[in-house]
């Protein structure tokens, strides 16, 4: 019988309630998020959001400025932001390497503040480099969760980097499983950890990744 693992706890309206009833699936993060605190939005240009935790965990403690700009890596940050009241400047497609080039023209020579978590890859900030003059805005703390329990899986499917390095300390991955992650930087962390075949969605959003899990079922139909 089918079976997956998911990094994150799924929403009801989640497209992986969409899999027949055969396959079961666990949705869970492993990781535990606290707030950082803020004391102010330095007086920067525009403020960038990496995810929806990162617009939460900001708006919880402090409002941005009037006339300050907003950008966002993809929807999900900018859908918090729509429903917190505030309309995104730019919205990127997901893809850390696709939205800095997109912002760049629009962003360069302005300062901008990047929300984010503590353990952040920061890849946008880096992918634009000296185009802009860069505050780190750190508003929450990510860390790996104690005593994780997960059923075993034939498919494990990681919706960050440190939720695979998560997985590995608690459990070794057995050579059936298939391993499926979101963007570039969880492929660098699966590389990195010896995973010799593992699949990356093309699009960084839970029907990517379903779209993923299934055109690699039906590639094996028979296992």
């Amino acid at each position: 019988m089918p079976s997956i693992f998911i990094s994150r706890p799924l929403a009801p309206n989640s497209p992986f309630y969409t899999l027949p009833p055969q396959w079961q699936g666990n949705g869970s993060s492993l990781l535990v998020f606290k707030p950082v605190a803020v004391d102010t939005i330095p007086e920067v240009d525009w403020l960038f959001f990496y995810s929806k935790r990162g617009v939460e965990y900001l708006l919880r403690q402090a409002s941005p400025p009037s006339g300050m700009r907003l950008a966002c890596l993809g929807l999900s940050a900018a859908n918090a932001l729509r429903e917190a009241g505030y309309e995104p400047t730019f919205v990127g497609d997901g893809k850390p390497a696709n939205t800095a080039e997109q912002w760049r023209s629009a962003a360069k020579d302005s300062r901008v503040a990047f929300v984010q978590a503590r353990h952040s890859r920061a890849s946008v900030q880096h992918l634009l480099g000296e185009a802009v003059v860069a505050f780190p805005l750190i508003v929450y703390d990510n860390a790996i969760r104690e005593n994780i329990d997960i059923a075993p899986a034939n498919s494990l499917i990681f919706t960050s980097p440190l939720n695979f390095q998560a997985y590995i300390q608690q459990y070794k991955l057995a050579p059936e499983q298939r391993i499926i992650g979101i963007g570039k930087t969880t492929a660098v962390t699966f590389s990195a950890a010896s995973v010799k075949e593992y699949r990356i969605a093309k699009t960084p959003s839970e029907a990517g990744l379903l779209e993923c899990l299934l055109a690699w079922e039906q590639e094996s139909p028979s296992e």
